[in-house]
């Protein structure tokens, strides 16, 4: 009975999918028929890089609270260009009306970084299915003035059917700063980066840690989480689901038959899981934390890190960036002899902005929470990635796959799903992670 009511509500949620995809084609597809009556955002550089439009843009989209620019007098092109899965990322050379400068007691950008939607319609068609595009309009509009790390400043956000600009500092021209990409992830980052990586995240998690319900809905609204939110639940569930066996097929010199079974039975166990891993208390989550989403910039304390692109955040346990950023971002052999000491050292700096969380529990979520981090790798090999090269998800599937045996996840599933047990006391069978 349990398989009979897994398989229809998968069922359930492969049609949800199927429509959230066909209303994004039926955007996309209004947003051509409109653009010829001036009515549609633009989709090229050389259609935002026009002065009047960059203008516009500031003067009419700017976040609440973000200090107002000159007027833009010229807009060029200077054909630099940035790697990313899923948008389109240049930068705009912009000068302002020498008239109005003297006005500002800051700097004014040289430059804007820009972010537009990619060429590729299935990419296109999957990002507004999915929201990920939309969930970081929200972000750059509402919530990045409210996160104590360093981001970039957000200087426009719109969003218009399928579309969207955001116009954001370009952290190339802050001097000493260092910005990372994914590739730097797929190469593996060193212990001493890591160590700097889980303090920022121990500062923000603290920051928004175990926040009421109302508040968290007025930052940033549960219906963008795409694990949780009732428009999204089962078709993240299908999704994940569908992309099992091909991905054991495409990648099988990663992906073991144990492994896909335990895939399965994840998936099998949806609610329960879900269950353990949004449990509170909550904080806010970058949610897609790995190097190529980090840069750092100085400070009198030394180099510092930031985070851009903030695509997954939702409401979770602050772990969940752990896990997914050590697990994504280092070689197992390189984790495996430093996890506990970095681990340790984020829970002492949450502690020390007042938030306590114990080593047993900390270390059971880690192991929970691997089994998403792994999915990040699945899906795309199953189903074709649709987000980033092939030679990054390789990378992280295989650190993943790894860890999710390596940290005993299966029987950590086997022990939520034969009791009531919460993932903070489902400790047998647990890995020894001395210091």
């Amino acid at each position: 009975m349990d398989d009979l009511g897994s398989g229809l509500r998968l069922a359930t949620g492969g049609l949800t999918l199927g429509g959230r995809a066909l209303r994004a084609l039926a955007r996309l597809a209004a947003d051509a028929a409109a653009e010829p009556f001036g009515a549609a955002l633009p989709t090229t550089p050389e259609a935002l890089a026009r002065p009047e439009v960059i203008d516009a843009l500031l003067r009419d989209h700017a976040p609440e609270g973000t200090p107002r620019l000159p007027r833009v007098r010229a807009a060029r092109l200077p054909g630099t260009d940035f790697e990313s899965s899923n948008c389109r990322n240049f930068l705009v050379e912009v000068e302002f009306d020498a008239a109005s400068e003297g006005e500002h007691d800051a700097a004014l950008p040289r430059t804007l970084y820009a972010k537009l939607p990619c060429d590729d319609l299935g990419t296109r068609v999957f990002a507004n299915a999915m929201g990920f595009w939309p969930l970081e309009c929200t972000f750059c509009e509402r919530v990045a003035r409210h996160i104590p790390i360093r981001v970039p400043k957000v200087h426009a956000v719109v969003r218009r059917g399928g579309r969207f600009v955001l116009l954001l500092e370009n952290l190339h021209e802050v001097p000493g700063t260092t910005l990372f990409i994914n590739r730097d992830m797929a190469r593996g980052t060193t212990p001493e980066r890591a160590a700097r990586v889980l303090r920022s995240f121990a500062e923000m998690h603290a920051a928004f840690h175990d926040w009421p319900e109302a508040r968290r809905e007025a930052l940033l609204p549960a219906r963008f989480n795409t694990f949780t939110a009732p428009e999204h639940r089962e078709a993240t569930r299908a999704l994940n689901a569908v992309a099992i066996s091909p991905a054991l097929r495409a990648a099988p010199d990663l992906l073991s038959e144990r492994l896909g079974e335990t895939c399965r039975l994840a998936i099998r166990h949806w609610d329960r899981v879900l269950e353990a891993w949004y449990s509170g208390p909550l904080t806010l989550v970058h949610g897609d934390s790995h190097l190529g989403n980090c840069f750092e910039h100085p400070a009198e304390d030394g180099p510092r890190v930031g985070m851009i692109d903030f695509q997954a955040v939702h409401w979770s346990k602050g772990m969940r960036d752990v896990q997914y950023f050590l697990i994504n971002s280092m070689e197992p052999d390189v984790l495996e002899k430093h996890e506990a000491e970095l681990i340790d050292g984020y829970l002492e700096e949450l502690a020390r902005h007042g938030v306590r969380l114990g080593r047993e529990e900390a270390f059971e979520q880690y192991r929970a929470f691997s089994f998403q981090t792994l999915m990040v790798g699945v899906v795309p090999l199953g189903l074709g990635s649709l987000t980033e090269r092939d030679e990054t998800v390789r990378a992280v599937t295989r650190r993943s796959a790894y860890a999710v045996e390596r940290l005993g996840f299966r029987e950590w599933l086997d022990q939520i799903t034969s009791s009531r047990t919460s993932v903070s006391t489902a400790s047998s069978s647990r890995p020894s992670h001395s210091a």
